[in-house]
C-alpha cells in the first residue's frame, strides 16, 4: 500500500463525540489522521462555539490504549486472539443460552450510540437473541423526565423548541443543571435573554459556574426541588395566575394538593428563606415567557419523576407550556441521549417511540422485520435491575452480558456490588475502544470504532437530527459496531436481517422504521441532512420538520395533557448530611476517555462547606471517608461556602468512589431512575498525611449535575 502524502489532505463537517448539543466541527485530515478541530460557524446550535472536551476530542483517537484486536479471558487474563477465534468464543457461548433461556442472556447499550446502532441493537436483542432484558445507561440519565413527559403529553422531545427561542424567555429557572459546565455553548442562550433584560436563577444546593454566571441562586436541599414547584404553584393559585395551556385531565387533583404546601412549610423543607420563595414566585407570575429547565440534579432521585410532574404541572396549569421562548424543557446529557431513548434499545420501545407493550406497534415492527408479533419478548428488566440480576442464577437471572459502549463498573448506582455481579457472570462480552473498567473484567472485548470512524445520526437535546460522518478508519483490527452487531448475529446462526451490504442500507432501514412512530425521522435520507438539519417529527421527504413539538393538541388518546399528583418522601432530619453526585466541566460521564486525555485535567476531591469540614475537623486537602449503607469511598475534601452545609458532593467520574455510596435498589417507581442523589452519608477523618493542591471557592472546580 502507498503510504499517504501530504496532497491526501481534506476536511470532513462532523459532530462532536461528547454532550448533547452535538456541536459541529470540521475535521481536518492529513496522512489519514485527524490534526485540528475546528468549530464552524454554521453550527445551527453552537454558532461556532465548542468546549474544551470537544477541543480536545482529537487525543482519545490514537491513545496508546485503544483497543485494536479482540481480547480473549484466558487463564485469568485477556490476551490478542483474531475474529474467528473470537467469534467462535461468541458461538460456543451464547447458543447453549439461546436454544433454552435466552432471557439469560442480557445486552446493554449506552446513550452515546448513533440513532442506527440504536436501532440495530434493539433489533438484535430482540430478533436475533430474541432476550426480553435489554436496556441502556441513559436510564441513568434521562428516564425520569421522560416518563413525566410521556404520561403528562404523550411525547419524549427533551427541549420541545428550539434553543434559541430561549432567547426570548423573560425568566428562566434552571433547576439542578449546571450548564456552564456541562452544556457550555448553550450560555449563549442564556446571555441573549439577560441581554433582553432576561431573569436567570440557578436552583441548586451548591452555588455553581452557572449560578454566578445567572446572577440568582436559590439553594435548596437536595431532593426538595419537587416541594419548591408545588410552593410556587400554590402562590400562582392563590394569586388567581392559574390559566391552563388547554384543558387537561387531573387539574382538580393537582390544584387541591398544593393547598397544603403554603410558603412557610416549603420554605422550612426546602432550607430556603421564605422571602427568597415569595420573590422568585412574584417572578415566575409577572413573567410573559417563563421557561423551566430541569438537569440531573432535579432528577436523578427515587422520586424524580414526581419531581419533573411537579413542574411540568407548574407550567401546564399556568398556561406556558408549549410556548415559544416559556414552558418546560428537559436538558439531555449524552451526546445521543435524546435519539438513544426513541429507538428501541429501552427494555420497554420499539423503534419512533412505540412501546412494545402495545399490541399495535408490536404488530407494526414484527411486520416490518418480518418475525412473528407473538415472537417479540415483552419488556424485560429495566438497566439497574439488570445489572442487579447478573451473576444470579434462577429464574430472571443473566449469566451473559453485551455491553457496548458503556460502563457500569463505574457508573452504575451500587458499583461496588454491581462490579462483583459482573465478575460472577459466565459471560462478559464487551464492545468498546478503549479499555474501560468494564472492559478490564470481560471475558471477551471486541474493538469497536470511535465517533469519527463510522457513518450514523445524531438527535441533539433540541430533538435535532445531523449527519456524523465518518473521517477515518479504525485503527488495527477493530471494526465499525454495526458491523460487530451484524458479526456476533452470524456467530450465533441468526444472520437474517443482518446482512447489510453498505451502512446506508442500514440507515435507510432504520428511517423507514419509525414510520408512524411518534418519533417519526421517515422523512430523512443522508442527502436532506446533508442540506439542512432538521427537528423531529419529519414525516415525509418533501415535508417540514417540527421545530415546536408541545403546543396542544397532544399525541395522546384525546389530544388532551393528563395531569399527575406527585408524591414526595418526608425531609430528611435536620443537619442530616445527603450525598449529591455529578459531573465536573473538564470530564465526562464515567471517564473513560477524558480521564486518559492529558488536555482535561480535573481532581477528585468531596466538596464540603466550612462549617461541615469545621464540625468533621477538616482541612482543605484532609482525606475523609464517606459511608453510607451501600459503601465506603475515601477522597481528599475541598472546603468551599459554594455549597449547603449539609450537603456534600463527589463526582461519578472515577471507579471506587462516588457510586460505590449510591443505592442500587431503591428505584424511581415511574422511570426505574436510582437514587444516585439524596443518600444519606457519615463522613470520619482519615487522618491521613497525604496532602494535596485543592483550590476552594467557586473557581470553576465541579459541576452539580
Amino acid at each position: 500500500m502507498t503510504a499517504p502524502t501530504p496532497t491526501d489532505a481534506r476536511i470532513v463537517r462532523t459532530t462532536c463525540p461528547y454532550c448533547a448539543v452535538q456541536c459541529t466541527f470540521d475535521l481536518h485530515i492529513e496522512r489519514g489522521l485527524p490534526v485540528k478541530a475546528a468549530p464552524t460557524k454554521e453550527c445551527p446550535v453552537a454558532h461556532g462555539t465548542v468546549c474544551k472536551k470537544g477541543l480536545a476530542a482529537l487525543n482519545d483517537l490514537r491513545h496508546p490504549e485503544r483497543l485494536q484486536e479482540p481480547l480473549l479471558c484466558k487463564n485469568g487474563q485477556l490476551v490478542p486472539v483474531g475474529w474467528p477465534e473470537a467469534l467462535a468464543y461468541v458461538r460456543e457461548a451464547l447458543t447453549p443460552l439461546l436454544a433454552t433461556r435466552p432471557d439469560a442472556v442480557g445486552v446493554y447499550g449506552s446513550g452515546s450510540l448513533t440513532n442506527e446502532k440504536t436501532y440495530l441493537l434493539g433489533k438484535f436483542a430482540r430478533v436475533a437473541l430474541k432476550t426480553a432484558n435489554i436496556d441502556y445507561n441513559g436510564r441513568y440519565c434521562m428516564a425520569s423526565a421522560s416518563a413525566a413527559l410521556n404520561r403528562t403529553v404523550g411525547y419524549d422531545r427533551g427541549l420541545g423548541f428550539p434553543l434559541a427561542d430561549m432567547g426570548s424567555s423573560d425568566l428562566i429557572l434552571l433547576v439542578g443543571a449546571n450548564i456552564a459546565e456541562t452544556l457550555p455553548p448553550i450560555m449563549q442562550y442564556l446571555k441573549a435573554a439577560k441581554d433582553r433584560g432576561g431573569i436567570i436563577y440557578a436552583i441548586d444546593p451548591r452555588a455553581t459556574t452557572t449560578a454566578r454566571v445567572a446572577g440568582q441562586h436559590l439553594a435548596p436541599r437536595v431532593g426538595t426541588d419537587g416541594v419548591l414547584a408545588l410552593g410556587l404553584l400554590h402562590l400562582m393559585k392563590l394569586w388567581g395566575k392559574i390559566r391552563p395551556t388547554a384543558p387537561a385531565h387531573g387539574m382538580t387533583g393537582v390544584l387541591a394538593q398544593v393547598d397544603d404546601y403554603p410558603p412557610a412549610r416549603v420554605a422550612h423543607e426546602c432550607g430556603i428563606p421564605e422571602a427568597d420563595l415569595i420573590l422568585l414566585a412574584r417572578r415566575y407570575a409577572d413573567a410573559v415567557k417563563p421557561l423551566i429547565l430541569t438537569g440531573r440534579g432535579a432528577e436523578q432521585h427515587a422520586h424524580g419523576t414526581d419531581t419533573v410532574q411537579a413542574w411540568l404541572n407548574l407550567s401546564y396549569l399556568t398556561g406556558h407550556f408549549g410556548k415559544p421562548g416559556g414552558g418546560y424543557g428537559t436538558l439531555t446529557g449524552q451526546g445521543n441521549g435524546q435519539g438513544g431513548r426513541e429507538h428501541g434499545q429501552k427494555n420497554d420501545q420499539l423503534p419512533g417511540a412505540r412501546s412494545l407493550n402495545d399490541p399495535r406497534h408490536r404488530a407494526e415492527m414484527a411486520a416490518f422485520w418480518g418475525v412473528a408479533a407473538a415472537d417479540l419478548p415483552l419488556p424485560g428488566h429495566s438497566a439497574q435491575n439488570l445489572l442487579n440480576a447478573c451473576g444470579q442464577h434462577g429464574p430472571g437471572g443473566i449469566e451473559a452480558l453485551i455491553v457496548l459502549g458503556s460502563n457500569p463498573v463505574v457508573s452504575a448506582a451500587g458499583a461496588g456490588q454491581i462490579t462483583e455481579n459482573l465478575k460472577a457472570l459466565k459471560h462478559l462480552i464487551v464492545i468498546d475502544f478503549l479499555p474501560s473498567e468494564t472492559a478490564q473484567i470481560a471475558t471477551l472485548v471486541l474493538p469497536g470504532s470511535m465517533w469519527c470512524e463510522e457513518e450514523g445520526t445524531t438527535t441533539n437535546l433540541e430533538g435535532r437530527v445531523q449527519r456524523r460522518r465518518k473521517a477515518i478508519t479504525a485503527p488495527g483490527a477493530a471494526r465499525e459496531d454495526w458491523r460487530i452487531l451484524c458479526d456476533l448475529a452470524a456467530a450465533v446462526g441468526r444472520p437474517q436481517g443482518f446482512t447489510y451490504a453498505t451502512f446506508r442500507e442500514l440507515q435507510d432501514e432504520f428511517f423507514r422504521s419509525t414510520r408512524g412512530g411518534k418519533a417519526d425521522y421517515s422523512g430523512l435520507s443522508a442527502e436532506r441532512l446533508d442540506r439542512a438539519t432538521a427537528q423531529w417529527p419529519i414525516r415525509s421527504a418533501e415535508g417540514p420538520d417540527t421545530p415546536h413539538a408541545y403546543a396542544p393538541t397532544h399525541p395522546t388518546a384525546d389530544g388532551l395533557a393528563t395531569l399527575h399528583v406527585p408524591v414526595f418522601p418526608l425531609p430528611a432530619p435536620p443537619r442530616q448530611l445527603m450525598l449529591t453526585t455529578g459531573r465536573l466541566g473538564n470530564q465526562y460521564q464515567s471517564g473513560t476517555q477524558t480521564r486518559r486525555n492529558a488536555a482535561l485535567k480535573a481532581e477528585n476531591t468531596a466538596q464540603i462547606h466550612p462549617d461541615t469540614a469545621r464540625d468533621h475537623g477538616l482541612r482543605p486537602g484532609d482525606h475523609v471517608i464517606l459511608r453510607t449503607p451501600h459503601g465506603t469511598a475515601t477522597l481528599p475534601v475541598t472546603i468551599s461556602p459554594a455549597i449547603r452545609p449539609d450537603t456534600v458532593f463527589l463526582p461519578f467520574h472515577w471507579p471506587e468512589t462516588a457510586n460505590l455510596l449510591t443505592d442500587p435498589y431503591t428505584l424511581d417507581p415511574h422511570s426505574n431512575m436510582p437514587a444516585f442523589k439524596g443518600t444519606a452519608v457519615t463522613l470520619l477523618p482519615a487522618h491521613s498525611t497525604v496532602r494535596v493542591p485543592i483550590r476552594t471557592g467557586l473557581g470553576g472546580e465541579v459541576a452539580a449535575t
